[in-house]
């Protein structure tokens, strides 16, 4: 190795010192001509950038988390954030960001605690900004000393492990009148079905499929649960004694007509998303 490769390797990792470790380590590869081309500070992904691994590739370092974030097609989501929670001091979370093939990677201070790591990837739809939580493949906590990988997953639809009773699709709630007018029998919201059709992709680009889910019983009321967020064509009936009743429908709180269907899109609640509906006979 030539003098200046050496000073400039020397440089380097001074000036890592300096900035306290939070740049990473500095690595040299290669052979190149001037002695220090493979020089990097601060990858994200921890090593090179050229051959991102898949998820469940990486190995556990001791003191440091790192990972990758795929979208639902499995390719690599730049920018999804990375919450790194302290579970022994209060509000001191650390926050990343993936790179551009969704890595990222952090040195944890040496301190007696544990840590819990989520993500989210914020993206667009229907003209409106829209955040998603993302799967964990491992939500257990670890000690920082022993270091650990997580990756994630954006999913459509599934039960979160992380929230008790919820899921990563959306829900349609609705709500019908207590009475069939048809012979002033009870009406019982059990008893609706409806027909959701995917109108264009769905939030991830995808294509959807129709959505006929029988309906449950919630603490917001009778829900078709677990649907991709999309914009939908909605209709439903009456399900009952061997008869079909068409219901009519509304957007609830719309102010528009009742119709024999709407066009509706998700809407962002407390990071869930809902359609209301008001039904009828």
């Amino acid at each position: 190795m030539r003098g200046s490769t050496i000073w400039r390797v020397l440089v380097a990792a001074v000036a890592v010192t300096v900035l306290g470790g939070s740049l990473g380590a500095c690595v040299l590869t290669g052979d190149d001509k001037d002695g220090a081309a493979g020089t990097s500070a601060g990858d994200a992904s921890g090593g090179s950038s050229d051959q991102p691994k898949k998820p469940g590739d990486a190995k556990v370092e001791p003191g440091v988390v790192k990972g990758r974030v795929v979208g639902t097609d499995g390719k690599p989501i730049a920018n999804a954030e990375i919450v790194v929670d302290n579970q022994l001091l209060y509000d001191s979370n650390l926050v990343l960001a993936t790179d551009a093939h969704g890595e990222y990677r952090a040195e944890l201070p040496p301190i007696a605690a544990t840590y819990r790591v989520t993500a989210s990837f914020k993206t667009s739809y229907e003209g409106e900004k829209a955040t998603f939580p993302l799967a964990p493949d491992d939500d257990a906590a670890f000690a920082g000393n022993q270091g650990a990988v997580r990756d994630f997953t954006w999913k459509l639809t599934g039960k979160r492990d992380d929230m008790p009773d919820m899921y990563y699709g959306g829900s349609v709630t609705y709500y019908l009148g207590a009475t069939n007018p048809v012979d002033d029998s009870y009406a019982d919201s059990a008893n609706v079905r409806l027909m959701l059709t995917p109108v264009g992709p769905l939030v991830d680009g995808s294509a959807g499929k129709p959505v006929t889910t029988e309906p449950e019983q919630t603490g917001n009321g009778w829900e078709v649960r677990d649907v991709p967020v999309g914009r939908y064509r909605i209709t439903a009936v009456y399900a009952a004694d061997g008869r079909r009743q068409p219901l009519k429908v509304q957007l609830r709180n719309s102010g528009k007509p009742f119709a024999a269907e709407v066009t509706a899109v998700f809407e962002n609640e407390l990071d869930h998303y809902r359609i209301e509906l008001e039904l009828k006979f």
